[in-house]
């Protein structure tokens, strides 16, 4: 079954109670049946987690506009991405006024970016409609049922658009676990080409793939990298498992999310055993064994 298939058919069974949407919900993109009653993948764990009550904590974080005073309490202000305005009404906002390139985003759930890199050829008619149908979703009954989600406000942000507006900047994803990046995931190119490559802290690829490719040439270790690390522990500490977002602009940090059930579930990685190993990593604090590691490679 195709992986466009498997989504389909998981969003047709979103009628079901929470636990049995889950479990087939796993079996669909993870292929293997579970209760979720003893996990030890990565995958187990992360869907038992999301299965349960979260703390006050994970619901601010994952709220891309309520997380923005967390951060700057944690970390400063100036790693927050400038805002031009926040709206709860499609009708409210004000896309005459930006003068330079600019993102609008859904606040409450994934999967709700509008990128404008050229104000005054923007669609205005039809970014409201985009930003009005983000608004009457509620995103946790008709996305993946991500409990983080659960009972957010609908809201959106009009940011600014980080760097030349020529194209996104690389979004570097850091897996967290007990307060440790574990690894990162480089997206390159993601509304064109979707790269996504999967390093070792070390700046070295993992022999692992997931859902895309990777690039061809090992991306650039950023300027700000070493800063990087020292902001995903800080704002992954709070968590046994957060996925800490950042971009780098000409050697500067920008935050861009706390996600808490990456994915959502539909990202099976392989080879399997990495995905135990993972699970190793959450549950006992088991280092990554060294062959999954490849440090006599770059990427080509």
């Amino acid at each position: 079954m195709s992986f466009d298939a498997r989504v389909m058919l998981s969003r047709r069974l979103r009628f079901l109670p929470h636990r049995a949407f889950a479990m087939l919900h796993h079996l669909l993109f993870q292929g293997e049946f579970t209760t979720f009653r003893n996990p030890r993948t990565y995958a187990q764990l992360l869907a038992r987690k999301n299965l349960g009550e979260q703390s006050e904590l994970v619901h601010v974080t994952a709220d891309k506009y309520r997380v923005r005073e967390h951060v700057a309490d944690r970390i400063g202000a100036e790693h927050l991405i400038p805002l031009i305005q926040v709206v709860e009404r499609a009708e409210e906002l004000d896309l005459e006024t930006p003068q330079g390139p600019y993102v609008v985003k859904g606040t409450h759930g994934c999967d709700m970016t509008i990128l404008v890199p050229h104000p005054a050829a923007a669609d205005h008619a039809r970014i409201r409609s985009t930003v009005a149908r983000w608004l009457r979703t509620d995103f946790f009954t008709h996305g993946w049922r991500e409990r983080p989600y659960e009972g957010l406000t609908p809201r959106a942000v009009v940011e600014e658009y980080l760097g030349d507006g020529s194209k996104p900047p690389a979004d570097y994803k850091f897996f967290v676990f007990h307060g440790e990046p574990t690894m990162v995931v480089v997206d390159q190119d993601r509304f064109v080409a979707h790269t996504s490559t999967m390093l070792h802290p070390d700046w070295v690829p993992f022999r692992i793939s997931g859902r895309f490719g990777q690039a061809d040439a090992l991306p650039e270790r950023p300027a700000s990298y070493d800063r990087m690390l020292e902001i995903a522990r800080t704002l992954g500490k709070d968590f046994t498992f957060a996925r800490v977002d950042l971009y780098d602009v000409d050697g500067h940090v920008y935050f861009g999310e706390i996600t808490h059930n990456p994915g959502g579930g539909l990202v099976r990685l392989r080879p399997r055993a990495f995905d135990r190993a993972l699970g190793e990593l959450w549950r006992h604090g088991t280092p990554i064994p060294e062959r999954f590691i490849d440090r006599e490679r770059t990427l080509r």
